[in-house]
């Protein structure tokens, strides 16, 4: 394998190569891990700096570690007691750059996530980008128990020479300071702050490895490496900045992002119960939705949205489903032959990611349902709203064009997955499945629970007591037998014939560093539905009446205490209005 990174070949060849390789151990033996790439990469078109490896962040540039040494691994600790493991990158196959720092992964994880390496672009010997640093600072260390030597894990922390910070740790398996040219610090300028993030190892009495994100915006890179604390001391790591303050740069050209949407672009399955699904937003518009403005007589949308308002506040104006009854339970079911998915395209962590946000619409929201122990309660008009817009976002790098992870909205917030996460159509194209009534996204085909919370012993006791007494009646409801110790919204993914192509169905309506035409809607700064005005309280009391008097009363309990926006009590914002048109998504 390493005679394959001597020889010249081409950096796109070298890429597919490595997308699965070997972590060169201490040992004889090697243990294969796979980079998290979803399938071959795609053969893009030529264009720009998209896909052509090391990315300029203005006087560093910047390239992803290939190749792992594993210097040390533990069999236990961290967040499911399996260990986890630190790894070295190794055999950089291009000249000039640098290791930044260490890598730790949990032993339950099978990949290796994107680390960083480093090159100084300035030219400059003195003050440049990477310096090595001036020294090490031992942090923490563990001797191995059955050895009668000092092997063991030595944890250090690099002491930046003035006017540079750390963004990585080293770990050796001897007390003995590593080399000073194994590591490199950067210039302050080209780096910025972070906080923890994901625990990844440690235990009681023991050093904590967490992940680190960026702190501030969309200029911050991630390095990938790790930090460590102990209880005497946390140490705060950098991660880079786009120095140049153009995240652009290998930004991905209009042909090249169709090429991205061809071959990562999700299928959608809908619940075979479902019977709210999407719709384009003009077969909305077309179909009768009612425009509703402060002081002004009820109206319609005129064209793609020209007579939406766009200056104001979200409650200034509203849209509703056609006066007429009839009308109105047409449009409520939206029209999936006719469905379209709206692509926003932008930069990421400081432009080495391309994000393609898939926003679907639909022109109504169903009703909840709530998980109350064994119970499952139907919560009628309770998250029923008219509009709703949810999606789903591919996170692609520019070194080289692979999906790295997916984003999954689900409700006010949602979830990161990694593409292996998911069934995969033709190899690379994600599998979702979209939430029956509710719509919010899912891997896998099968129930979901949003947790508020923990029922305390005497609620569980009360909870599984009414159940026994019902459960030979057929009209009481357990979750596939299991018993839950909590509760929440409940939602149900399952796979039917009724699917979208993502791939097939879109149109994309913005890409931030490229001028489009944007459609008049987009910038409609009112709600794509009403307020719900019914009685909560009220509402609450007609669902628990139909419940045994115990369950009922904790029932209620937990009803009060669910956020609204799980409850759905007014219609939403359109994509733009969001918080995460701008930024990043909400985990």
């Amino acid at each position: 394998m390493s005679s394959i990174l001597l020889s010249r070949v081409s950096l796109h060849a070298c890429i597919t190569i490595l997308i699965t390789f070997h972590i060169v151990c201490d040992t004889s033996w090697a243990e294969k891990i796979a980079f998290d790439v979803s399938g071959p990469l795609p053969k893009y078109p030529k264009g720009g700096k998209f896909g052509k490896g090391p990315i300029d962040l203005g006087g560093l540039e910047v390239y992803e570690a290939f190749y792992f040494k594993k210097i040390w691994s533990s069999e236990s600790g961290g967040p499911k007691g399996l260990g986890a493991s630190f790894y070295e990158p190794t055999a950089i196959p291009i000249p000039g750059f640098h290791v930044l720092g260490h890598y730790c992964k949990p032993n339950s994880v099978d990949k290796i996530t994107p680390v960083l390496t480093a090159k100084d672009t300035t030219g400059n010997p003195r003050m440049g980008s990477l310096k090595r640093p001036i020294d090490y600072t031992l942090i923490w260390h563990m001797k191995d128990q059955n050895s009668t030597h000092l092997e063991g894990v030595y944890i250090w922390l690099p002491i930046a020479p003035f006017g540079y910070r750390a963004v990585g740790h080293i770990v050796t398996t001897s007390p003995e300071r590593p080399s000073l040219d194994r590591v490199r610090c950067v210039r302050w300028e080209y780096t910025d702050l972070t906080d923890v993030d994901e625990w990844l190892w440690g235990g009681p009495n023991m050093v904590h490895v967490y992940t680190t994100k960026p702190r501030h915006g969309a200029l911050s890179v991630p390095v990938g490496t790790f930090t460590a604390e102990t209880s005497l001391k946390k140490y705060d790591l950098s991660c880079l900045k786009m120095f140049r303050g153009d995240p652009y740069a290998a930004m991905p050209n209009s042909i090249q992002i169709k090429k991205m949407i061809k071959t990562y672009g999700p299928w959608v399955y809908f619940h075979p119960d479902e019977q709210y699904f999407p719709s384009s937003v003009l077969w909305f518009f077309y179909n009768g939705a009612s425009l509703h403005q402060n002081d002004q007589n009820l109206g319609f949308v005129l064209n793609n949205g020209d007579n939406l308002p766009t200056t104001g506040g979200p409650d200034d104006a509203y849209l509703d489903l056609p006066y007429d009854q009839n009308d109105k339970e047409r449009v409520m079911r939206g029209f999936l032959h006719d469905a379209v998915s709206y692509i926003h395209v932008k930069p990421a962590l400081g432009g080495i990611y391309t994000d393609v946000v898939i926003w679907l619409y639909y022109p109504f929201n169903g009703g909840g349902k709530l998980q109350l122990g064994p119970f499952t309660i139907d919560l009628g008009v309770i998250g029923e709203h008219v509009s709703d817009w949810e999606h789903i976002t591919l996170r692609i790098d520019n070194f080289h064009g692979a999906l790295r992870a997916v984003y999954l909205s689900q409700h006010a917030k949602g979830k990161w997955l990694r593409p292996r996460e998911f069934e995969l159509m033709n190899g690379t194209r994600p599998v979702v499945y979209a939430a029956l009534y509710g719509h919010a996204h899912y891997a896998t085909p099968t129930y979901h629970l949003h947790t508020a919370g923990n029922l305390d012993s005497l609620d569980i006791r009360t909870l599984y007591d009414e159940f026994e007494k019902m459960n030979s009646s057929s009209k009481s409801h357990i979750v596939r037998g299991d018993k839950y110790l909590g509760f929440g919204v409940r939602d149900d993914a399952e796979k039917s014939n009724k699917v979208m192509d993502i791939a097939s169905s879109y149109e994309v309506v913005s890409i931030d560093y490229k001028s489009l035409a944007m459609q008049p809607w987009l910038n409609y700064i009112g709600r794509w539905g009403p307020k719900i005005l019914y009685d909560f309280t009220k509402e609450i009391l007609k669902i628990a009446d139909k419940l045994p008097e115990n369950v009922k009363q904790v029932a209620i309990k937990i009803l009060n205490t669910l956020p609204p926006e799980l409850l759905g009590e007014e219609g939403p914002t359109g994509p733009k209005m969001r918080e995460n048109w701008f930024g990043d998504e909400r985990v």
